[in-house]
């Protein structure tokens, strides 16, 4: 991939932009056809999504946002810089439409055709790359990318993301670039909203830079948040961020009451438009954003940019081979490893896409190479696909039940500067806690979560044999082909799989096995029941400063 050029785009967000998910009427969309040469249109003819935030002097807005704009004889589309708000866009024929929810193109009469090489794929990293969903028709916006429709003929979008030229650079450079690029994004962002800020703080990285950024600028969030691992008593995140909340004097609500697995599963489905078997967990905090007047900032891509991961040596080693083919094989080897049962090395792939092993290393191996002039090819790759293609459904949709959501690591400055570090300069996992520890040394010995033993307890039975007779309940009412081999599947569990990767794959295959426009109509009908969801108290424990 050879780097591009500055997006020069300029959005005008003055109408008040919607929400996704939006509660208690269908999702944003718009579908355009060409007819005896003439558009007939149905929907909405402007939508604007998320919201922007200022770039610096001269430059395009930052954030996660999208937006479309039909005058009466033309479409255009956009998204942001960095591709991280998911538009999709449906194109068949003379035919074409927009959304941020699949299941609403679907409704609207989109074709449902599957893609199988992106299934293939899906079913062994958990995620989908490139523009790809699970359907042969629909893609997704790449990185500022603008779609163009006119007279039935169709201007592709272009892909914006860039490659950065490594940098020559220190360690005690990179400390510093972090902090001050840190600073400066958040102080951005703070100066554009004057409304209360939510801050989801977990025992990592990313959120306490930004704590600990807002707090060096005089502006704390007025409360902290943190959900609670339901299988443990005291979840380390829960426990490491609320010692350093307690020594900030800030304000912090743990959630973690019971809840029903299987009604989340399916409302995950639903928020992540079918592309991610992610993001479960976090529904508590979606539905306590619900109705409050917060705006959120999520600390997306804050790790990946600044530390590489456990595996990164073995990738690199490929990389300078010229062996992307073995990072996607030894990825898709690791994520069977953690979903799936012993004696099954393909994983849910053997399951749900088998044969198409090789075709799936290939494609994905074609998709790192792309990357191989970054200075972590691994890295840029999965910053631009699973970052942005799967976590990035937090910010977009997950968190979409707050005010706003703000990104801060999400700045383009941010995102080139750590893309660009050599691979000597990240490679011992330490550049972000030592930029944390010089810019903020007061707070450096609280504990993040790794540093925590975790402590286990036990649901009771009730609970448990309610969620199996929802997860029953929701099978069926799904209306699987065998409905008596999907429910007994389901109280075994998959022969493959472990408990929980089982049930959410075998209900993402029922769903698309069984997609139409009306079953579509069915799942986004779960609107008003969100809205329900958000008037349960989810709060487990509190912690107001004196």
């Amino acid at each position: 991939m050879r780097p591009q050029a500055t997006l020069e785009l300029s959005v005008n967000f003055t109408v008040p932009a919607e929400g996704w998910p939006i509660y208690r009427k269908a999702p944003p969309h718009i579908r355009l056809a060409w007819d005896d040469g003439r558009a007939q249109m149905h929907g909405k003819p402007d939508c604007k999504l998320g919201r922007p935030v200022p770039g610096r002097a001269g430059l395009p807005e930052e954030g996660v946002f999208a937006w479309w704009h039909w005058d009466g004889a033309g479409l255009e589309a956009g998204v942001d810089p960095l591709g991280f708000y998911s538009l999709f866009l449906y194109q068949k024929g003379e035919e074409v439409a927009l959304s941020p929810s699949i299941l609403q193109l679907i409704a609207e009469g989109a074709d449902p055709e599957l893609d199988e090489r992106a299934l293939a794929v899906f079913y062994r990293l958990g995620m989908f790359v490139n523009g790809d969903t699970p359907f042969r028709y629909i893609k997704v916006l790449p990185p500022g990318g603008v779609f163009r429709w006119r007279d039935g003929r169709a201007e592709q979008p272009q892909d914006h993301s860039f490659i950065p030229r490594v940098q020559q650079i220190s360690r005690a450079e990179a400390v510093e670039g972090i902090v001050t690029l840190a600073r400066d994004s958040v102080g951005r962002i703070l100066d554009d909203w004057d409304q209360p800020v939510l801050l989801p703080l977990s025992g990592g990285r990313d959120s306490r830079h930004i704590l600990l950024a807002m707090d060096h600028l005089g502006q704390r969030p007025e409360l902290c948040v943190s959900f609670q691992n339901a299988a443990m008593r005291v979840d380390p995140d829960a426990q490491s961020a609320r010692a350093l909340c307690e020594r900030m004097g800030v304000a912090h609500k743990i959630l973690g009451k019971p809840r029903m697995r299987p009604q989340d599963l399916l409302r995950c489905q639903v928020l992540n438009s079918l592309c991610s078997d992610e993001h479960m967990q976090m529904l508590a905090l979606h539905d306590f954003l619900f109705g409050g007047p917060w705006a959120v900032l999520d600390g997306i891509a804050g790790d990946i940019l600044t530390n590489p991961d456990d595996d990164a040596e073995g990738h690199m080693r490929h990389a300078e081979r010229g062996d992307y083919a073995a990072i996607a094989r030894d990825m898709m080897d690791g994520h069977a490893r953690v979903i799936s049962k012993p004696g099954y090395p393909d994983g849910p792939g053997s399951r749900y896409a088998p044969g198409r092993r090789d075709e799936a290393i290939a494609y994905v191996g074609d998709c790192i190479a792309r990357y191989g002039e970054a200075a972590d090819p691994y890295q840029a790759w999965w910053f631009w696909n699973r970052t942005r293609r799967e976590i990035g459904f937090v910010s977009s949709s997950i968190f979409g039940s707050a005010q706003a959501v703000f990104c801060p690591f999400l700045a383009p400055d941010y995102v080139r500067f750590g893309l660009s570090l050599p691979y000597a300069v990240t490679r011992d996992q330490q550049l972000h806690n030592q930029a944390l520890a010089k810019a903020y040394p007061a707070y450096a010995d609280v504990p993040f979560s790794e540093g925590i033993a975790p402590v286990y307890g036990a649901g009771s039975l009730a609970l448990k044999l309610g969620m199996v007779v929802k997860g029953v309940a929701l099978l069926l009412r799904l209306k699987p082909q065998h409905p008596l081999a999907e429910a007994l599947g389901y109280l075994r569990g998959d022969a493959v799989l472990k408990r929980r990767p089982g049930e959410v794959l075998q209900l993402h295959h029922l769903i698309l096995s069984g997609l139409d426009a009306t079953l579509a109509r069915e799942l986004l009908a779960l609107g008003p029941r969100y809205a329900a969801y958000g008037r349960r108290n989810e709060v487990l424990d509190s912690f107001v400063p004196a």
